[in-house]
């Protein structure tokens, strides 16, 4: 049903959500389902059994199926959140929207995806100088999640841009690019309702930003400071009630900006007092800054790490340097 959280608004301008199992541990992922004037999907679930179900349940509920959608919005291309794209396309003619460098994740995922583990396997962890018993079981955790994504026929995907509208029910949404947790992720702001679809932009729990790979000839873009960059616009952003990618609704945006903030200075902080203390490569100061983290999980920590040490480069208090191709750090 519509949460409550919003009693100022009238139902049909509030979109209904949908929590779908994802079967990992970041828990249900919150696909959003406009009805009126047509029914409109934000994000699919991952492709499983247990999502299809749970889809396919919610839809019931209002006397839909697949076939009644007329479109499907894709926040960004990772699988949680696209997964059952191509399920939905075979049962349906809806079409897809998704930011413009996205589309191929959605038109082609098998090859977008390859190209990023292929990035990982014969550059950056080796750049980086990881020992088999943290790359392995990163390695075989992404190889058996990538079933979990399926693609579109290419011509009914279209792409969006950001600071365009997009209509979802009654109203119109505009289009942010909040890179950060991806490079490609969309955010949907409804600025006379004060309505935040905040997808994977703004959580309880700060978002991981991954890394991906650099274009062809060009260095890697930092992903944490862009994270950062993206919630300082948000922040200024005129919101009562945040729809986020995971969890339930929220409001007082700024607090929670403001707390995830605090928390990533003080753990950049830590990852400098590490090098300080003569930790030169990742591979220790991942295993001693977070040591709880199962090791097909090791990613997420990975990502944040990567992206401490790009904020303290930014801030010029730490050199990285090459040598016979691994990264090493020491303070400035």
């Amino acid at each position: 049903m519509p949460v409550s959280i919003a009693p100022d608004i009238p139902k049909t301008h509030i979109p209904t959500q949908i929590p779908l199992p994802t079967g990992l541990p970041i828990g249900d992922v919150n696909a959003y389902l406009f009805l009126e004037p047509e029914p409109v999907l934000l994000d699919t679930g991952i492709n499983s059994t247990d999502s299809l179900v749970a889809l396919r349940r919610a839809l019931n509920h209002y006397g839909l199926t697949f076939a009644d959608l007329s479109k499907v919005i894709i926040s960004h291309p990772h699988v949680d959140h696209f997964g059952l794209s191509g399920a939905i396309a075979a049962e349906s003619r809806a079409t897809f929207h998704i930011f413009e460098p996205a589309v191929p994740w959605l038109a082609d995922y098998p090859h977008p995806w390859a190209t990023r583990l292929h990035y990982y396997v014969r550059t950056l962890f080796k750049q980086l100088n990881l020992p088999t018993d943290i790359v392995d079981p990163i390695l075989t955790y992404y190889q058996s999640i990538q079933s979990a994504g399926s693609a579109v026929p290419a011509e009914r995907v279209f792409p969006l841009r950001a600071n365009q509208q997009v209509q979802m029910g009654p109203l119109s949404w505009r289009i942010l690019h909040t890179p950060g947790h991806t490079s490609t992720l969309t955010c949907f702001y409804q600025p006379e309702t004060r309505q935040f679809l905040s997808t994977d932009m703004l959580l309880r729990q700060t978002p991981t930003p991954i890394v991906e790979q650099p274009l062809p000839g060009a260095p890697r873009v930092p992903c944490l400071p862009q994270f950062i960059q993206s919630l300082q616009t948000v922040r200024q952003l005129n919101i009562d009630i945040v729809y986020p990618g995971h969890g339930r609704p929220f409001t007082d945006h700024r607090a929670l900006i403001a707390a995830q903030l605090k928390r990533i200075t003080h753990r950049k902080e830590e990852c400098l007092a590490l090098i300080k203390a003569g930790h030169t490569e990742v591979a220790p100061m991942l295993l001693t800054m977070y040591p709880q983290y199962p090791p097909p999980f090791r990613f997420a920590a990975l990502w944040m790490l990567i992206g401490y040490l790009d904020l303290l480069k930014q801030e010029g208090r730490i050199l990285e340097e090459t040598t016979r191709g691994v990264l090493r750090y020491r303070p400035a």
